[in-house]
């Protein structure tokens, strides 16, 4: 299986502003602690189009 390797700029920062890549959903700052996200907020994500939660990590879209 060949793995895609994500292409969101924020995994070559040595300091993200985001916990979780809102495109891969891998962690990207560690020393940002993770949130117990509302629905509401994930719905805000959402329609931002992202397909992950960047304060929880949570899959949001699933049409890969």
């Amino acid at each position: 299986m060949v793995q895609r390797q994500c292409q969101n700029m924020n995994h070559r920062r040595l300091d993200a502003p985001v916990a979780f890549c809102p495109d891969c959903g891998e962690v990207v700052n560690a020393g940002i602690p993770a949130k117990n996200c509302s629905d509401e907020t994930h719905a805000k994500r959402r329609k931002g189009r992202s397909h992950y939660c960047i304060d929880c990590g949570k899959q949001l879209i699933s049409d890969r």
